[in-house]
């Protein structure tokens, strides 16, 4: 099977970049990325096709895209990545896809819960962030363009509001009125991650959920094997819904 590379129309006219591998007659997995990523990253290129080879087919996304057209990040917000979550979703709808689940990776976490189309099934959060961050958090301003500063060896420009949004948004409330199975599957707690945020909000959801720790991961499961860890937990996950 050969990926389909698509775009998807968001209300207010911009495109959705995606890339489609399997038929929308298997169970589907939509895949977020997270903060200043893409869907070819190779977690999420690598995901793919491990679960096609477990009768998955997947729909990766891009919440911003380098051409015309699209979104850049400094003009979003997580209400943003909520709603063109929701316009992917809508597609698989009109689309007749069977059966569908989400799966977001970091800041693709707090951005599926912010969608309201809830279509899908079940969800997985890949080591996702917890929200709110500290005031200390994009402290440093960017002019052009317009926007809030994150150094991690690289400068990523989110937009003031976005920013904003990162420091009231409180992802413990959102989990406790999230109304769909939950997965937290994070890494050890002394390596970089999310562990002990996912075991905060493993604990207020009140939903069917689980939490499964990636022995030996960072936070993006670059370790040899934890990729395939990974998939293989998220697998199982969704499978229960089938």
């Amino acid at each position: 099977m050969k990926d389909k590379v698509i775009k998807i129309k968001a209300p207010d006219g911009k495109w959705v970049a995606a890339t489609q591998r399997g038929s929308f007659d298997n169970p589907i997995i939509v895949i977020v990325h997270g903060l200043a990523g893409n869907m070819n990253e190779a977690m999420h290129y690598n995901a793919a096709r491990y679960f096609e080879k477990h009768g998955f087919s997947s729909l990766r996304i891009n919440l911003y895209h380098w051409q015309k057209g699209y979104r850049k990040l400094h003009e979003c917000t997580f209400s943003t990545h909520g709603r063109d979550i929701d316009a992917v979703l809508k597609y698989l709808a009109r689309h007749r896809a069977k059966k569908v689940f989400v799966v977001g990776h970091s800041f693709g976490w707090p951005s599926i819960l912010h969608t309201k189309e809830r279509s899908y099934l079940a969800v997985a959060g890949w080591d996702g962030s917890k929200l709110p961050y500290s005031k200390k958090e994009f402290a440093r301003r960017s002019e052009e363009p317009k926007g809030r500063v994150l150094d991690e060896g690289y400068l990523v420009i989110m937009g003031d509001r976005m920013a904003e949004d990162s420091r009231v948004f409180n992802s413990l409330d959102a989990v406790r009125k999230f109304d769909r199975p939950i997965s937290f599957i994070t890494v050890d707690n002394n390596v970089v991650g999310n562990w002990n945020n996912n075991k905060k909000m493993h604990a207020v959801a009140k939903v069917k959920k689980e939490l499964v720790v990636i022995r030996g991961a960072t936070h993006t499961y670059v370790e040899d094997g934890k990729e395939e860890e990974l998939y293989a937990a998220t697998v199982k996950w969704f499978k229960k819904f089938i």
